[in-house]
């Protein structure tokens, strides 16, 4: 299930709130939630640090805006980098 825009948004401004205003801009500007399989949300962005901190710190309030906002149960937040968002070019 992918989000519709008015739900990407939502869960933007949630993350805002949850992460602070400086933490969120360092971390997910330009993210996007590709979706959910089962009880698992994708989010990509912009680079694998930023995947590995999110992973580290912050796959909770990710799993709770989320869950917030679909309506769906988030058991687990997989973050990919857009680098290696599309694993079938060379």
């Amino acid at each position: 299930m992918r989000p519709t825009t008015t739900q990407q948004l939502a869960i933007e401004a949630m993350l805002n709130s949850l992460l602070g205003p400086r933490v969120y801009d360092r971390l997910c500007l330009g993210m996007k939630v590709g979706g959910m399989d089962e009880d698992v949300l994708y989010v990509f962005v912009s680079d694998e640090a930023c995947a590995a901190e999110i992973e580290a710190v912050h796959t909770d309030d990710f799993a709770l805006a989320a869950e917030h906002v679909l309506n769906q149960p988030v058991r687990c937040v997989n973050v990919i980098p857009y680098d290696f968002s599309d694993l079938s070019s060379p």
